[in-house]
C-alpha cells in the first residue's frame, strides 16, 4: 500500500469556511432552467431532481444518505451538481469515488463539462494511485544506465521516453501501452524512491504536479480502491494520506464498495513478491544490481558500506530461495486437489506445520530486512549526490517491503477472529502457493474508516435495494443508520419490454439441464434476429452456448465470447454488427451500454447465485450461521436478486429502446424465493408459460417492432 504524501509538498488546500448548505431554489434553476438552455435536446428526468436535492440535503448537513437510482434517471449529475455548488461556496472538497474506469471516463468526458459550459466554475482532478504515474528521474537513470551498459535504450524505454516528452498526464492508461509490471515498475513513480523538492524533476513530476492540482481542486474523482487505501493510511498514521482532506464523499456504483475493501485490505506472501524486492539488488544478465552499484558510487568508498553490502547478498539470495520452496512444498501438500484452501479448516497437526511454516518465513524473511536495515545504517553518515541515489533508494524500498513480509507471516501465523486465512495455488491445482489474509466483512472497517470520521456520505447505484429494501446493502457496509431514496427509472418497461419466464424447462440442477435449454436459446434467438446477450453463471455455459450458436446461426450472425478478446473490443464489435449474439458472464452482467436496437434481447438462463467456493466466501458463510441467521436469506438470495436487476438493466438504456429478458430458470415459479426476484425487477409485461408460448409471443413482438421502424440488418 502507499505511503502518505508529505503535507508541506503541497500547496495550501482552500480554506474551508462555515458549512452552507445548497438551496432547493438554486438546484430547481439549474436543473430547469440552466440547462435545458446550454444543453441541446435536454430532457427532464423524472426523479433527477429529486436526487438533486436529497443529495444537497445531504452534504448541507451530517450523516449518510442511500439512493438507488433506477436506469435513466440521470444519477451523475444528480449528485455532481449539488456536489460542486457545496464545494465551490464552502471552498471544501467533495471525493467522487467510483469503481470501473468507464464511469470515470463518462465523469470526465461528458458531464463535468456539460457542467462547465452551464456556467459552473470549479476545478476537478481525476487522481490515480502513485504507481500509475511515471516518474522522471527513475526513467533518466534507466536511460542512462542502458547507454552506459548497451550503448542504447531498451526499445520499451525508448518509447516510454518519446512519450513522456508529450504527455500532459504521464500516466500509464495515458501511455496506452501494455507491458509487464516489472517494465513499467522499473519507471513508475513510488514513495520509497521520491527525493521530493530534492529531485531535478519536481516542477515537472507527473505525481505531484497531480496532488498540486488536486489541492486546489473542488471535486477529486478517484476510485474505491484509492479512496479505501487512503482511509486505511490516515487511520494508521493519523495525518496526510493519499488525497487532500475532505469530509464529503460521494460512492457511485456503491454496489461494489465490499468487493473493492475487501481487496484493498487483502493481504499475500508470494515467492513473486520477495523476488520483485530483492531482485533490483541483486541485478540481472549484464544489468547491474544496487548492491553493485552501492559498492561502486561514493558510498561504496566506506569500509563499513562495502562490507555490509557484501554481507546482504547472501541473505538475499537465501530469502528468494527459502520463500519459493516453502511456498511450493505447501502447494504440493495442501492443494493437489484444489486451487484454494483455508487455513481454518485444517487439522491440529495441519495447522502445527503452517504454523512451523509461517514462523520460518518471518524469521528468513526478517534476516534479510535486517541485514538490508545494518546497510543502510552504514549508509546514512555518506554523503552523496542526488544523481547518485538511486541505489539508496532500492535498497530502502527493499527492506520496507521484506519488513512488511515478514510482519505479514507473523501476524498469519496465527488466527484473528473476523479475517480469513487460506493458501491459493498461482497455477492451478498443485501449484506453487501464496498465502493469503482478508477481512471476512467489510462493514466494521468501513464503520471506523469511514462512517465514523465523514461528516456526509452519499452512496448510490442502480441497485441497491432489494424488494424496496436497503436493509442487505446496510447491514453488509456496516451502516447503522441512513436515509434512504429510491428514484424509479423514467422509461415506459410495459410499453418497452417484456420479461419471458418458460416454465416447462429442467431445473438447472437437474442432470443435464444445461444441454436441454440450448434447443429454446437458438429459438430465441432466431426471433429477435439477433442483437442478443446471452448472460451466463459460468464458463462451462459460455463454451457450451457459444458452440451451438455458432454451429446453427454462425452463418448469419456474428458471434462474441467471452475470452477470445478482450472485453472492450467484443463490445465495440457487438455495437457496430446490429445483429449480432454476444455469450458472457461475470463482467457483462454490470456496466454495459448498448443503447438502440442493436440490443433488443437478453437470454439468463440461470439464476445468477453465487456458488460460496472462494474463501472469503465461505468465511462469511460460517460467520452469518455462528450469529444463527441463515446465509441463504442473509447473503446469497439478496447477492442473486442483485445481481439479476442488473442483467435485467442491460437491455434498456433510453426512451425510446425496446427488447425482451427472457429468464429460464423454473425455480421463479417453483421455489418460494422466485416471488423475491420477480418483485425486484422492473413492471414489463409478463409472459409465463410453455417455452413454445414465450418464444411465439417475441415473435410477434419484434415482427411488430420492424413493421413500425426497419431494424438495421
Amino acid at each position: 500500500m502507499e505511503r502518505p504524501l508529505a503535507s508541506q509538498d503541497l500547496p495550501p488546500e482552500p480554506g474551508a469556511g462555515a458549512n452552507r448548505p445548497v438551496e432547493p431554489e438554486d438546484l430547481e434553476h439549474f436543473f430547469l432552467e440552466t440547462l435545458p438552455a446550454v444543453v441541446p435536446g435536454w430532457e427532464e428526468r423524472a426523479g433527477q431532481l429529486e436526487m438533486a436535492q436529497s443529495v444537497a440535503r445531504s452534504l448541507g448537513g451530517e450523516g449518510t444518505l442511500s439512493v438507488e437510482a433506477g436506469t435513466g434517471t440521470g444519477k451523475s449529475l444528480a449528485y455532481l451538481v449539488p456536489a460542486v455548488l457545496w464545494a465551490v461556496q464552502n471552498q471544501s472538497k467533495v471525493v467522487v469515488s467510483t469503481y470501473t474506469r468507464s464511469l470515470q471516463a463518462q465523469l470526465m468526458g461528458s458531464d463535468i463539462p456539460m457542467l462547465r459550459a452551464a456556467g459552473l466554475d470549479f476545478g476537478v482532478s481525476l487522481l490515480k494511485g502513485r504507481a500509475n504515474y511515471l516518474c522522471r528521474r527513475k526513467l533518466a537513470v534507466a536511460l542512462a544506465e542502458d547507454a552506459l551498459v548497451e550503448g542504447e535504450p531498451d526499445p520499451y524505454l525508448a518509447r516510454v521516453r518519446d512519450w513522456a516528452a508529450r504527455s500532459v498526464e504521464g500516466s500509464i492508461q495515458d501511455f496506452g501501452e501494455a507491458e509487464e509490471d516489472d517494465a513499467w515498475e522499473a519507471v513508475a513513480s513510488n514513495t520509497d524512491h521520491t527525493l521530493q523538492k530534492r529531485c531535478p524533476h519536481f516542477d515537472q513530476c507527473f505525481y505531484y504536479e497531480a496532488r498540486r492540482k488536486a489541492a486546489m481542486s473542488q471535486l477529486l474523482i478517484v476510485n474505491h480502491a484509492l479512496w479505501v487505501a487512503d482511509l486505511h493510511i490516515k487511520s494508521t498514521t493519523g495525518g496526510d494520506g493519499l488525497l487532500p482532506r475532505y469530509d464529503r464523499v460521494v460512492l457511485d456504483e456503491a454496489h461494489h464498495l465490499e468487493d473493492a475493501v475487501v481487496s484493498v485490505s487483502t493481504t499475500k506472501i508470494t515467492s513473486r513478491r520477495i523476488a520483485r524486492a530483492v531482485n533490483p539488488l541483486l541485478g540481472r544478465r549484464r544489468k547491474k544490481g544496487a548492491l553493485q552499484r552501492l559498492r561502486e558510487g561514493p558510498a561504496g568508498r566506506e569500509p563499513a558500506v562495502h562490507r555490509h553490502s557484501e554481507r546482504a547478498a547472501d541473505p538475499l539470495v537465501s530469502v528468494k530461495e527459502h520463500t519459493k520452496a516453502t511456498l511450493e512444498t505447501l502447494g504440493a501438500t495442501y492443494l493437489f486437489q484444489e486451487v484454494s484452501r483455508r487455513m481454518g479448516k485444517a487439522t491440529p497437526l495441519e495447522a502445527q506445520e503452517l504454523q512451523g511454516a509461517l514462523q520460518g518465513l518471518e524469521e528468513e524473511i526478517g534476516a534479510a530486512s535486517d541485514a538490508l536495515a545494518a546497510l543502510l545504517e552504514r549508509s546514512r553518515g555518506v554523503e552523496i549526490p542526488t544523481e547518485k541515489m538511486q541505489p539508496v533508494l532500492d535498497l530502502s524500498r527493499a527492506q520496507r517491503l521484506l519488513r512488511e513480509q515478514a510482519a505479514m507471516a507473523g501476524v498469519m501465523a496465527q488466527a484473528q477472529e473476523g479475517w480469513c486465512r487460506w493458501l491459493e495455488s498461482s497455477s492451478g491445482v498443485g501449484g506453487q502457493a501464496a498465502i493469503c489474509r482478508a477481512p471476512i466483512a467489510a462493514g466494521p472497517l468501513l464503520k471506523r474508516l469511514a462512517w465514523d470520521p465523514l461528516s456526509a456520505v452519499v452512496l448510490t447505484s442502480a441497485t441497491l435495494a432489494v424488494q424496496g429494501r436497503f436493509s442487505h446493502f446496510h447491514d453488509r457496509h456496516g451502516i447503522e443508520s441512513a436515509e434512504t431514496l429510491q428514484v424509479t427509472s423514467p422509461f415506459d418497461y410495459k410499453r418497452q419490454a417484456i420479461l419471458g419466464l418458460p416454465k416447462d424447462l429442467p431445473s438447472p440442477v437437474s442432470p443435464g439441464s444445461l444441454a436441454a435449454t440450448v434447443p429454446v436459446v437458438l429459438q430465441l434467438l432466431r426471433a429477435s434476429g439477433g442483437g442478443a446477450f446471452v448472460l451466463c453463471t459460468s464458463h462451462e455455459a459460455v463454451r457450451t452456448y457459444a458452440r451451438a450458436i455458432e454451429a446453427e446461426l454462425g452463418d448469419s450472425h456474428p458471434v462474441y465470447v467471452q475470452g477470445r478478446r478482450g472485453r472492450e473490443r467484443l463490445l465495440a464489435d457487438f455495437r457496430g454488427s446490429h445483429k449480432g449474439i454476444l455469450v458472457g458472464t461475470d463482467s457483462f452482467w454490470e456496466g454495459v451500454s448498448v443503447p438502440g436496437a442493436g440490443l433488443r434481447l437478453v437470454i439468463i438462463p440461470r439464476l445468477p447465485f453465487r456458488v460460496p467456493t472462494d474463501p472469503v466466501a465461505q468465511a462469511r458463510y460460517e460467520h452469518l450461521e455462528a450469529q444463527g441467521r441463515d446465509p441463504f436469506r442473509a447473503l446469497s438470495l439478496p447477492q442473486a436478486v442483485l445481481r439479476l436487476r442488473q442483467g435485467f438493466g442491460r437491455l434498456v438504456r433510453t426512451q425510446k429502446d425496446r427488447g425482451a429478458v427472457v429468464v429460464l430458470d423454473r425455480r421463479l415459479h417453483e421455489r418460494w424465493y422466485g416471488r423475491v426476484f420477480l418483485m425486484s425487477l422492473p413492471p414489463a409485461q409478463r409472459v409465463v408459460g410453455p417455452s413454445r408460448r414465450v418464444v411465439e409471443r417475441l415473435q410477434a413482438f419484434y415482427q411488430q417492432d420492424k413493421e413500425q421502424q426497419e431494424v438495421p440488418q
